[in-house]
């Protein structure tokens, strides 16, 4: 995923240049690509910092104990 983040950010910067030369006719589609090429970097920086949801489950039934993912600390039903 980094390699795909970073090539994402230099087409951005890219983008960018490109915006800043071209003719005013030929801004709109650059500009639209831009904000396209920033709303995927914004969507991997945070599948990144969200972190593999595999992890995150581990982590919480690590938390929790790890009796409870197994429903050894549960009672039995019918017996509250």
């Amino acid at each position: 995923m980094s390699d795909r983040l970073d090539r994402l950010k230099a087409l951005a910067d890219t983008l960018e240049d490109s915006i800043a030369q071209a003719d005013p006719e030929k801004r709109g589609p650059l500009a639209a690509q831009f904000r396209a090429t920033l709303a995927d970097i914004e969507a991997l920086d945070q599948d990144a910092k969200a972190g593999d949801p595999i992890d995150e489950l581990a982590k919480r039934r690590s938390a929790r104990g790890a009796g409870t993912a197994s429903g050894e600390d549960r009672p039995a039903r019918g017996s509250r």
